[in-house]
């Protein structure tokens, strides 16, 4: 299962927005919440420091598909 990954910074803390195939099966999911929590790219991206107890810090969104960018200028 291809997945793609981005972290993005918010005031909230940090969310790691994770896009996946619409086919993907629940079963599947407990496992790439483990490899999203365990990689170190992502947690260096989202400016995290995590031990390997303590998965707390990073909020994990699980889309389909990223939702399209608009910028507006003010």
């Amino acid at each position: 299962m291809a997945t793609k990954v981005r972290v993005v910074k918010t005031a909230g803390g940090p969310v790691a927005q994770v896009v996946v195939d619409s086919k993907v099966r629940s079963t599947d999911l407990g496992g790439l919440i483990q490899k999203v929590v365990t990689d170190d790219k992502i947690l260096k991206a989202a400016g995290l420091r995590i031990c390997a107890g303590c998965k707390s810090g990073l909020d994990i969104h699980i889309l389909d598909k990223l939702p399209e960018i608009i910028d507006v200028a003010h």
